[in-house]
């Protein structure tokens, strides 16, 4: 795509084109900037090239920016990453799956550091699906709205992952309790807007139809407080409706059988002596998952409770590493084929029980990548 310019008005800059052709970045006032993603076909799921995009975007916002809108076209924010173009990488023997992850995770943490480097507020808007990469792009950002439309999860265990992009670290970090993100973490269970908001993953909530309002009053935003009293303002006291909502009826029962000292074993254990309908739930859903991603998965959670973020990143981007191989080193290949590809839902898991899946399976894991990796530790 050819390079063309043009001035955001009254911010007196110039942006190129990108060349991804799925991102754009529009000026809204003097201090407010809206970024969107435009690949509605695919859910907005993310590229390398969009990634690419992102990072530049990312890179030269200005510190006379105040707040930044992030949001989706269509029916997300975004669904995930090009997960289908990483397994093929991986069968391929490229690159591809190393810089994927290297760039999409170095992107995640400029965003997270983002206010604290240049004091900018990211107003993340979560109207519709967010998932996966779309996690990564917005659960770090101080302000995260969900609507009536929203429709969260962190599904990585059932395509033979984990849950990355931060996720280890904020999921553990929940305002309903550590408990609540390890179930989501190992089940990839999907949440509206009343249990985003319960748990903490949103931190507010505004109607779908009143976001070009919002958008419109948050120009005038120069602060995370004003962007607040702004959010308040015009949700003028809506609430989801709870209706489908479960994590507060639940967490009695989570507290039980996610416990940062449970083992993944003893998860399944007390689920299947709660002998209630929402417990049998859970865990059908978990043992549908692969046992090796849940292993490692819920060490990650566990481990990363007591570390940094940038930390977490760095563990995290050498267990994308080690999960890109072909089976039985990883079930990735595997689950990708079974969702996405052949879509038959019926992966076939090595191990194929929590039982045999080793601690030395899962350590392994956690150890640093070889010298000859493409693109060798996050460096962030």
């Amino acid at each position: 795509m050819a390079l063309s310019w043009r001035r955001l008005p009254r911010l007196g800059l110039r942006w190129r084109s990108f060349s991804s052709g799925f991102v754009s970045l529009d000026s809204a006032g003097p201090s407010l900037a809206k970024l969107t993603l435009r690949r509605p076909e695919k859910l907005n799921s993310l590229s390398l090239p969009m990634i690419h995009d992102l990072r530049q975007i990312y890179h030269e916002l200005p510190q006379t920016l105040r707040v930044l809108l992030l949001d989706g076209e269509g029916r997300a924010l975004c669904a995930g990453g090009d997960v289908a173009e990483v397994r093929q990488g991986v069968l391929d023997g490229t690159s591809y799956p190393a810089d994927f992850f290297y760039d999409e995770y170095e992107l995640d943490y400029q965003i997270a550091t983002l206010f604290e480097r240049k004091k900018i507020v990211q107003v993340a808007l979560w109207d519709g699906i967010v998932m996966g990469g779309g996690v990564g792009l917005s659960i770090h950002s101080p302000i995260r709205v969900c609507t009536e439309k929203t429709l969260f999860a962190m599904p990585e265990t059932g395509i033979g992952l984990f849950p990355d992009v931060g996720a280890t670290w904020a999921l553990t970090r929940l305002k309903a309790g550590a408990h609540v993100g390890l179930m989501l973490g190992l089940t990839g269970e999907r949440l509206g807007a009343a249990d985003c908001l319960h748990s903490g993953l949103a931190t507010h909530f505004c109607p779908s139809e009143k976001l070009p309002e919002l958008e419109a009053k948050l120009k005038s935003c120069d602060s995370l407080q004003a962007a607040e009293e702004v959010i308040s303002q015009v949700a003028a006291g809506a609430q989801p409706d709870t209706a489908k909502a479960h994590l507060a009826a639940d967490d009695g029962l989570l507290q039980r059988c996610f416990n940062a000292t449970s083992t993944a074993e003893g998860v399944v254990a007390e689920l299947k002596a709660a002998k209630t309908e929402r417990a049998e739930k859970i865990l059908k859903t978990l043992l549908s998952k692969s046992p090796l991603s849940v292993k490692v998965s819920l060490e990650a959670l566990r481990r990363h409770q007591s570390v940094t973020l940038r930390e977490a990143f760095i563990v995290e981007y050498r267990l994308s590493q080690k999960f890109m191989r072909p089976a039985p080193w990883s079930d990735f290949c595997e689950g990708i084929r079974a969702v996405l590809v052949d879509k038959d839902q019926k992966p076939q898991w090595q191990p194929p029980s929590l039982e045999e899946v080793t601690d030395t399976q899962v350590e392994e894991f956690f150890t640093p990548l070889p010298s000859d990796h493409p693109r060798g530790d996050l460096a962030i």
